[in-house]
């Protein structure tokens, strides 16, 4: 009896050890980001969000007087583009969106065009890219914009790889031929900041103080892991694959010129499925149980992200005029974040707490309970998809309780986007993002705010759970059959 008292004595105490490790904060992280953003400071960022907000407008790239495909259009993301598209004066009729979903009735009602199309059907995406134009632009060339993905952070098992691959993989390919079949000359996709990722190893010797990995830099020169096993999960292992097939693609003598962004860790903002954001589910849901307020990371506003597509495609298409002296930039990837040292969870929660019109709390609650619960929901979710299909599917929350989870929302990671911001002259694109990530987020809550007080906003609480992710993800944009 005493050794079995002794065994689990043990385990309690290494268990203990591994949610103090889990609320460690890295050092770096700390002098990479040391200032916490004040009430005072919050609310200074609202009032100049309502009274003088970032002219985001000013930092678009010139009319290029193209044709515009834009995958995944209705997202987030290439909702944005979208809409630059036309505030900076393209023909609406020379812009067609192909998704799933339609974008917004403002949008269609300017004259953009739009497909419902499911990427991981070749036929479909075939179909859609060849749809005829109207003559008066249908010789103008044409720049394509791949947005679309499926995100699933709580799964890293190979068995479970076609549930991202279908649409990250083939879909990228569908598009990516479509789009070489009908000429295209300029093809920007949208990568993620987590290829470089590599997992964190929380089951750690009793005298070590922090987790393996637990500081990363996101860089243009990360290395990517080399294995499966090494990635945080499969999204980031469909999304490595994916973009390599477009960066292997940029061809100067056929003219076929492509590159892809990589978004640091978490896209924000306002938009049309904003609801899917970090920032929207925890309004959404009216806050959350968290464990990581200590945790640091990069953000990036979707309009940043939009715009850092534009300058790729304006730096690919003078590159590929005779004259240029400016160095290549095709077949590449850059990392692109807020202008701003990246910011805490226990900062977007002050700001949230301080600044929503709707309820919403942050409990502090452990770790390693969840942890250890995560290793069970994975165990079943194996056997309910490989063995037992009659067995109820996981859903909602609790199906994100996975170990992948903990390797993307407890690493403290660092965006380093300057190769971006470098001159063209000098390799770079000229990013230069309007929006901080204070700016950028209360945007987000004047926006929310707004419809609050028109009850236009989804609350659920019903949905509030110990993780900070919805069902489909965080920045997704789904153009394929709900799986």
């Amino acid at each position: 009896m005493i050794p079995i008292i002794l065994a689990l004595l043990g385990v309690g105490l290494y268990l203990r050890h591994v949610n103090t490790i889990m609320k460690a904060v890295p050092p770096e992280a700390t002098a990479a980001s040391p200032h916490r953003w004040t009430i005072e400071q919050i609310k200074a960022g609202y009032k100049k969000a309502l009274e003088n907000p970032v002219e985001v407008d000013q930092s678009l790239p010139p009319k290029q007087a193209r044709r515009y495909v834009v995958v995944g259009g209705s997202g987030l993301v290439g909702g944005w583009i979208v809409s630059h598209l036309l505030a900076r004066g393209e023909d609406p009729s020379a812009i067609r969106v192909l998704d799933l979903l339609a974008p917004t009735q403002q949008v269609l009602q300017q004259g953009v065009g739009y497909v419902k199309t499911n990427i991981s059907d070749d036929l479909a995406v075939t179909t859609a890219f060849e749809s005829p134009w109207p003559e008066s632009i249908a010789r103008l060339p044409l720049t394509v914009f791949h947005t679309a993905a499926i995100i699933r952070p709580q799964d890293r098992l190979e068995i479970f790889l076609p549930l991202c691959s279908n649409v990250n993989i083939e879909g990228t390919r569908n598009v990516l031929n479509a789009a070489r079949k009908v000429g295209a000359s300029c093809f920007v996709s949208t990568s993620s900041g987590s290829v470089s990722l590599h997992k964190l190893g929380f089951w750690v010797a009793p005298w070590k103080k922090l987790p393996q990995r637990a500081f990363q830099v996101l860089s243009d020169e990360a290395k990517v892991p080399q294995e499966h096993n090494m990635f945080f999960g499969n999204y980031a292992v469909t999304k490595v694959e994916a973009e390599k097939m477009v960066r292997e693609a940029d061809d100067p003598s056929s003219n076929f010129r492509t590159g892809c962004i990589r978004p640091a860790n978490g896209i924000y903002g306002i938009g049309s499925d904003a609801s899917m954001t970090l920032t929207g589910v925890y309004l959404r849901n009216q806050g959350s149980p968290t464990w990581t307020r200590p945790v640091i990371q990069s953000f990036v506003n979707a309009e940043n992200v939009s715009i850092a597509h534009l300058l790729y495609e304006q730096r690919l298409l003078e590159q590929s005029q005779p004259t240029s002296n400016l160095p290549n930039t095709g077949g590449q990837s850059f990392v692109v974040t807020d202008p701003n040292p990246a910011v805490s969870f226990s900062d977007i929660y002050t700001l949230l707490e301080t600044l929503s019109k709707t309820p919403v709390s942050f409990p502090s609650i452990p770790p390693v309970p969840f942890f250890v619960f995560s290793y069970l929901v994975e165990f079943y979710s194996v056997i309910q998809y490989k063995y037992l299909q009659f067995l109820p599917k996981l859903t909602g929350d609790l199906s994100q309780v996975q170990p992948a989870l903990f390797s993307i929302s407890d690493v403290f990671c660092i965006a380093d986007d300057s190769r971006a911001r470098k001159a063209p002259e000098l390799g770079g694109l000229g990013y230069n993002p309007p929006l901080s990530t204070l700016e950028g987020m209360c945007k987000q809550l004047v926006d929310w705010n707004r419809k609050a007080e028109l009850k236009e906003v989804d609350v659920d609480v019903a949905k509030i759970g110990p993780v900070a992710v919805s069902e489909k993800g965080v920045d997704v944009n789904l153009v394929s059959p709900k799986i």
